[in-house]
C-alpha cells in the first residue's frame, strides 16, 4: 500500500491538472520510500547512497512542482481567476519551504525525518482539496476540462 494514494475526490475536473496532481503524490511515496530506506541502512556507504536517490528525488520534486504549479497559474491568468494572486502566494511558500529541507538537508547530511514526507502529503492533500478544488471548479466552469 503506498503511503499517499490518489483518491477520487482529489479530482479538480481539470484532466491535465489531475494528471500532474497524481505524478506529484507519486513522488511523494518517492520521496517517502527513500526516507524510510536510508532510516533503516546501516553501513555509511549504504546511507550515503541513499541520500543521494533522497537528494535526487527532492530535486525531481521541486522541478516537477514548479512545472504543475506553472500550468495552473497559466490557466487562472488565461481564465481571470480572482483569487490568482492568493492561489500563487501558496505555491511560493510551499516551493521555499521544500526548498529550505532540501538546503538543509545537503548542509547537514543527516538522515532526514519522515515528518518531511508527511509535511508534503499533508500541504498537498489540503492544497488539492481546497485551494485546487476551488479553482478547478472556476476554470471547469469557464470551459476548461
Amino acid at each position: 500500500m503506498a503511503f499517499f494514494e490518489w483518491q477520487p475526490e482529489f479530482s479538480v475536473s481539470v484532466a491535465e491538472i489531475d494528471q500532474q496532481h497524481q505524478r506529484l503524490i507519486g513522488l511523494v511515496n518517492q520521496l517517502h520510500e527513500a526516507i524510510e530506506k536510508s532510516n533503516q541502512l546501516a553501513t555509511m556507504q549504504s546511507v550515503l547512497s541513499e541520500m543521494d536517490a533522497i537528494t535526487s528525488t527532492i530535486n525531481e520534486m521541486i522541478d516537477y512542482t514548479i512545472y504543475h504549479f506553472s500550468t495552473e497559474e497559466k490557466y487562472m491568468l488565461e481564465y481571470k481567476y480572482p483569487q490568482y494572486q492568493q492561489h500563487k502566494g501558496e505555491h511560493q511558500l510551499f516551493i521555499d519551504k521544500v526548498q529550505n529541507f532540501k538546503r538543509n538537508f545537503e548542509n547537514t547530511k543527516t538522515r532526514l525525518s519522515l515528518d518531511i514526507a508527511d509535511f508534503i502529503m499533508n500541504w498537498w492533500q489540503e492544497h488539492i482539496l481546497k485551494t485546487d478544488k476551488k479553482c478547478g471548479i472556476f476554470l471547469h466552469q469557464n470551459g476548461l476540462s
